[in-house]
Parts: C-alpha cells; structure tokens; sequence
C-alpha cells in the first residue's frame, strides 16, 4: 500500500471516528456520564491520532489551516491549564480541562480534515438523520407516555415532555436546534436531488416536532429566532424569497395549531410569570442571583473550572434546594468559573469567528465570480450552520447547553467546518508544516491524545469499581471495592466522602468495640474528603457527627459551625446541625433549627417543588420527624 491509498484511509478513518463520536454522544444521554464521555474521549483522540500519521505520511500535507480563532482558541487552552494548577478541587477542575481538551482537538481535527465538500455533505446528512431518529424518539415519548430514556429513568419533573434520548428535554432542544436550521438551509438553497430535497423538507418538519414536543420555552424563542433570521436572509435574494414566505406561513400554521391543541404547552406558557408555579422563571433568576454573588467572590479569574456547583451552596436561596451543578445561562456560569479574563478570551473566540463568516461569506457561494447561482452547498452550509450557532448561542442565556458533551461537541464540529470557509477568501491562514512544525504539532496532538485516552482508561476503571460497590453483598466488599476506586482515582472527593459515610453507618449496627473502630476510620475518610473539596458542608457535618459519636463534642462543634457556613439554607445541612444542637442538650436552638426543614409543607413559602433533590430533601424531613418529638418533650418536661 502506497502512502497515498494510506492516506485516503486515515482520511477516511478521521471522518468516520468524528462522526461515530458525534452521534454516539447524542445518542448516549449527551455523553453527560463519565463511562460514555470516556469512550467519546477514546473515539476523538484516536481521530486526532490519524490527523498526526497524515501530516507525515504526504507531502500534500505540507500546511495547516489556522485561522484566527484556532489562535484564540489555544490562549483560552494555555489559560484553562493555568486556572487548572491554581484551582481547590484538583478532581473537579481536571474533569472540566478534559472536555475542553476534547471540544478543541475535534475542532482542529475537523478543521483540517473534514473541509472537502463531499465530507461537509456527509456530515450534515448524518447528523440531521440522527437528528431525525432522536426527534422521532421524543415525539413517540410524549404520545406514548414513557418516562424512561433507554433504560434510564427520568426525574418526574420532566414528565409529558419529549427528551429523545436526553435525560433533559431543554439539552434535547438544544441539539436539535442546532440541526433544524442546516436541515432548512439545504432544502431551500441547497444544490442537491429533488429526492433528497423533499426527505430533508420532511425532516425538517421531524425536527420542529421534536423541539415542540420539548415544551422548552427557551428552544421555542431560539428556534423561533433562528427561523426568522434564516428567512430575513433568503428574502434578501429574489429567488429564495417565495420559498421564505411558504416556510413562515408553514412556520407559524404549525406553532399555533401546536399551542391551541396542547394544553400543556399553554400551561407552560402561563406557568412562566405564575409565582409558585413548577416552570416559573423566578427560579432560574434567583439561581442567576446567586451565582452573581459566587462570581462577585473571584471576579477577575473567577472560582475555578466547574466550581460554581461547590460555591453555589454559601449563597443558596432558601426555596432552592437543588444542586443545580451549572448556572442555567452558560455566559453566567463562564464568568462564575473563569472571571472577567476568561470572558474576555472567549469574547475574542466569538468575535473571530463572526470576522471569519463575514470574510468568506460570499466566497461560500458556488463560485466566487457567479454570485446569482440559485443554489449552492456552500452557502446553504454556511447559512444553515451559522444560524445553528446562533440558536444554540441564544438558547444557552437561559440554559447550559454548552456544557452538555453532546451539543458542544456538535457546536465545535459545525464551528471547525465554519472556520474553514476562510481558505475561500484568502491563502494567509495556511501555515507551512517544515520538520519543526511537523515536529511540534506531532508532540501536542500527539500528546493531548495519548492524555485523553489515559485519562479515559482511568474513569472507566474507576467507574467500574463504584459499580461493582453499589452491587456488593456485604459491606467487606463494598469497603474494598471503594478503596480500589479511591486507588485508580485518588482525588475524587465524592468517593472519600460516601467511604466515610459507609464506616459511620456501618458503625451504629456493630458493638463497642467494633463501633469505635468503625467511627475512626470513617472520620479519617471524611477529613481527606474535606481536604479534597473544602466547600462540602455535607462531609463537615458527617465528619462532626463522627466526632460526637466518638464522644468529642467541643470537637464536633466547629465542623458543624462549618457546614452551616458553606451551606447556610441548606435543608439537610440544617437538620445535621439542629441534631448536633439536640445532642448537647441545646433543645431550644435544635427546635428552630428543624423547624427550617422543608418549608415545603407549605405551599405559599414553600420552594419550587420540581427543582427540589429529593434524597437531601427526604433524609432531612426524616431527621426532623424522627427528632422534633423527642425535642417538645424534652422542652415540655425539662426535668
């Protein structure tokens, strides 16, 4: 085999793993757990991988494509790897860096690989019929009632919305947002079979449906925006224009006679400015509130990557009672983990990426010097992708799209496909690849690669140890497949914590003996889970709880002075620190302290029910119930 038929495979080789990684994420509940985003880490470095073999194996591949917003992108990298040294929780900070890793090597990857016109069709083929599956998946979801994707169950407050196969219908929107406009674009502009022209008008019409059936009020403005914004730009070219007018009509036929026939999409709509009510927009803007306040601490350089979820709590509204793990408003909850810096950087990214559309935007067409051609791939990709972005680029004031595998991923792909339209306009961005940049990018690609993969081995491992403990029979083997998961991935705070937890249970059911033995070594897990992850009010608390069973009350107090510090309005927080209030005999404060729990008993204070986690919220209650009698009588009779 010559150089040039194993070049074509690599080629082929690149295309085909950039796509498996794209349409296994969608299809994996967005990637969104680490076992699935582990193997979509395998599939992108492997791709990155024959990317380095084909710079080396043809003369051909003498140059790279590095527009301006590859530049941008690397300073965002360098300060990523910089945030990523000075951040507290090493576990968190290393889990964001690696999905930031993944999104740009599949951006350069498909920048310089994927820019040939039959693989950009290939491409957009693949992703709208996927689109299409995942749609027609959430349609049959909320015709037929299920409420499981896969074999996952979902949270209840998703019920009667289509998700596909996410987990959350509003990350399902998103994605498929981001495909209606591509799909639109190439039925109306594009150069292809009157066949394929009308199985992409129907799947387009799939596509509306599945963002319908979402009942995400943020997927309708976005699309909604999205659609008006597509037809402004045909309606500028005479023979785009009738078209235009019959996609707005058919537009709007189907958005109201959807709204008129589906009670619960009114419902939603109305629930929007109804205080109290599950969809009320107050609890996503007095989430934003809180996340200003988190921003307000770092202003600068922010929190830390992913850190808003461990800084949430010491601002938590008391009618919010979720982890809500991300800001809901992904240019938010950049400036919370990355401050005014990394808003910056990213600005930058956006504003060259825009330069970059505008500059080959009339050399997308379909050719450079016949610019009135009725119709064209390039322009209908250019047009179609761009408005793509934009809908995801709205969707996500009011959600977290961004940070769901799946959609950034998609984003990426269609951003590297974008960004390589500038080679149309002009030769400056191509960067000749002698023996030293040959060098060079070998060991960075190279070497992010081999990180990703290794990286990946490890999650799965550790994966499979935390599996294997929920499944053991007796507590030995619960205890050691923990301690072997603590051996793979020494940092992960949630691990120490939940072993910790494990002894200090396992100790009200042994002897003296064995309790106090018990008791110890949960107390040691707890102050390396606290070591690990200083903002944790529940491994304060437990920790604290460890102590005064142990009999070291003056101890236990500042550990529960702690948790209520980092979690103020906590409800279980609460409940742990009115049970150590009762232990030291302090009935009264103990009293007040559970009657904080779970205000939820009363509807005009309560919190807003859907957005509550509901094991926190239920072991709370039970420590109330289980405690506030034994209060009163106490207080009752105080002899």
């Amino acid at each position: 085999m010559n150089s040039r038929k194993l070049d074509s495979f690599c080629e082929k080789g690149i295309v085909g793993l950039v796509l498996a990684a794209l349409v296994f994420s969608a299809l994996a509940t967005g990637a969104v757990r680490a076992l699935e985003f582990a193997v979509v880490e395998w599939l992108v470095s492997a791709a990155a991988l024959l990317w380095v073999v084909r710079i080396w194996l043809e003369p051909r591949h003498n140059r790279l494509l590095f527009p301006p917003v590859g530049v941008c992108l690397l300073l965002f990298l360098a300060y990523a790897l910089f945030h990523y040294a000075q951040s507290d929780i090493e576990y968190t900070a290393r889990r964001e860096v690696l999905r930031l890793l993944v999104y740009a090597l599949l951006f350069f990857v498909v920048l310089n690989n994927l820019h040939k016109s039959e693989w950009t069709q290939l491409t957009l083929y693949v992703l709208v019929f996927t689109g299409v599956a995942i749609a027609v998946y959430g349609i049959v979801q909320v015709i037929a009632g299920l409420e499981h994707v896969w074999h996952f169950a979902r949270p209840k407050q998703y019920g009667g919305r289509g998700s596909g196969t996410f987990i959350n219908p509003n990350h399902f929107a998103g994605f498929l947002g981001l495909l209606l406009p591509l799909c639109i674009a190439s039925v109306l502009t594009g150069r292809i079979s009157q066949p394929m022209r009308i199985l992409l008008g129907y799947s387009a019409l799939l596509l509306l449906g599945g963002i319908a059936v979402s009942m995400s009020r943020g997927g309708w403005i976005s699309t909604s925006l999205t659609l008006a914004a597509v037809i402004g730009v045909l309606g500028w070219r005479k023979q785009f224009r009738l078209g235009g007018i019959l996609l707005t009509c058919l537009a709007l036929g189907l958005a109201g006679g959807f709204l008129l026939k589906s009670d619960f999409a009114q419902d939603r709509l109305r629930d929007a400015s109804k205080p109290g009510a599950a969809g009320h927009i107050g609890s996503r803007i007095e989430l934003w509130g809180a996340a200003a306040k988190v921003w307000q601490e770092e202003k600068l350089l922010g929190v830390g990557p992913g850190h808003f979820d461990h800084r949430f709590p010491a601002h938590r509204p008391e009618r919010l009672q979720s982890r809500p793990v991300r800001v809901h408003n992904d240019y938010l909850n950049m400036l919370v983990d990355w401050g005014l810096v990394g808003m910056l950087l990213a600005g930058m990214m956006l504003g060259t990426m825009v330069s970059g559309i505008i500059k080959s935007w009339k050399y997308s067409q379909r050719t450079s010097g016949n610019l009135s051609a009725k119709t064209s791939n390039r322009s209908a990709f250019v047009l179609g992708s761009t408005a793509g972005l934009g809908s995801i680029a709205l969707h996500s004031f009011v959600d977290f799209n961004l940070h769901i595998p799946s959609n950034a991923m998609l984003a990426a792909t269609l951003a590297g496909l974008l960004a390589a339209y500038i080679r149309f306009a002009t030769e400056r961005y191509w960067v000749a690849v002698r023996l030293p940049m040959r060098l060079a990018v070998t060991a960075v690609v190279g070497g992010v690669s081999i990180l990703l993969m290794s990286q990946a081995l490890g999650q799965a491992r550790e994966i499979a140890r935390l599996n294997a403990s929920q499944e053991a029979e007796t507590f030995p083997e619960q205890v050691t497949e923990l301690e072997q998961a603590m051996e793979v991935e020494p940092n992960n705070f949630e691990t120490a914590a939940l072993l910790g937890e494990v002894h200090r249970r396992r100790a009200g059911d042994a002897g003296a003996a064995v309790r106090r033995v018990e008791l110890k070594k949960a107390a040691g897990w707890l102050n390396r889970a606290i070591a690990l992850n200083p903002y944790d009010a529940y491994s304060h608390a437990r920790l604290g709880m460890t102590l005064a069973q142990l009999g070291q009350a003056e101890k236990a107090g500042p550990y529960f002075a702690q948790a209520e510090k980092l979690d103020p309005n906590g409800y279980l927080t609460v409940a742990n620190v009115g049970w150590h209030k009762m232990h030291i005999g302090e009935y009264g404060a103990a009293k007040r302290y559970f009657e904080r729990v779970s205000p939820l008993d009363d509807p005009t204070k309560g919190l807003i029910a859907h957005r509550s986690e509901p094991i926190a919220q239920d072991l709370a209650r039970h420590i109330r119930e289980s405690y506030l009698p034994y209060i009163n009588e106490q207080l009752a009779n105080p002899e």
